[in-house]
């Protein structure tokens, strides 16, 4: 009896070393699911840096005392995607302090996709700030990481740097930026400051890879440029599997290009963010 149960403890523990291989080597992005459910956040209040109004987030944060580098969140045009915490867990699991900006829901709004949105550069400096106080974040290291019309305002951050108009005198900076799908054409005349990351369609109708490749040929080595043969905009958003019209906009969530992204920006983060 002794030997039998022996050789099920055996075979048990074989079992589990071979499940965690497997989700070891699966695909990224498709263990986002999974790990949202061990996601944990917790809503944050802050004030922008321009001061008009208390901005609501959501934080997470690795296990352990820290200080820990940190991430800006900055979502599109439509608000936060379906899978925020997925994105947040994933951030946590590489080690990086997430902090999900929600410009809209203070504000009341649903979408600002046929207008600009100036206030999105105040607010993530009010994130900037607000993540620089926390005992286990490291201030010295801290990107701002953005999606469409947040990528435009990422982009801005890497633009203005320490010259901003919201930037803290002599106080935290971020480090580095990273633009998922950006409307590039805004900074067109610009000479990026920080450390960017752009990852953009080839397909992308909304905001074309044209305008990227200008911009990062004019400056290399600070603009880190990936175009995705095939891919339009949106293609990191599961919740548009199989392709959608919204507001004009052509979205189409590409797993392969979504998977291939994140790692992207995993190298670049640990790249710009380390010690």
């Amino acid at each position: 009896m002794r030997r039998r149960l022996e050789s099920m403890k055996g075979r048990a523990s074989r079992m589990l070393g071979r499940v965690l291989r497997r989700l070891a080597s699966a695909p990224l992005l498709g263990l986002l699911t999974w790990a949202s459910a061990a996601s944990a956040d917790e809503a944050a209040t802050f004030r922008s840096a321009a001061g008009a109004h208390d901005i609501r987030g959501y934080l997470a944060k690795p296990e352990g005392r820290g200080p820990f580098p940190a991430v800006v969140l900055l979502h599109s045009c439509l608000g936060l995607p379906a899978n925020r915490q997925s994105i947040e867990a994933e951030m946590t699991g590489w080690g990086y302090v997430a902090l999900f900006v929600d410009d809209f829901g203070p504000r009341d709004l649903k979408e600002t996709c046929a207008v600009d949105f100036p206030e999105g550069a105040s607010d993530a400096y009010g994130a900037l700030a607000f993540l620089a106080k926390l005992a286990y974040v490291d201030p010295s290291r801290i990107a701002a990481v953005g999606f469409s019309q947040g990528a435009d305002t990422a982009l801005a951050i890497a633009a203005s740097g320490r010259n901003s108009a919201f930037a803290i005198s002599g106080g935290p900076a971020f480090k580095a930026a990273a633009a998922f799908y950006p409307p590039c054409a805004n900074q067109a005349d610009t000479d990026l400051q920080l450390p960017t990351l752009i990852l953009v369609g080839a397909q992308d109708t909304v905001t074309p890879a044209a305008d990227c490749r200008q911009l990062a040929k004019r400056q290399p080595g600070v603009v880190e440029l990936v175009v995705y043969p095939g891919a339009g905009h949106g293609f990191d958003l599961p919740e548009f599997a199989g392709g959608r019209r919204v507001l004009g906009m052509q979205l189409k969530y590409d797993r392969e290009t979504s998977e291939q992204s994140w790692l992207e920006l995993r190298r670049f983060l640990a790249r710009k963010l380390a010690r």
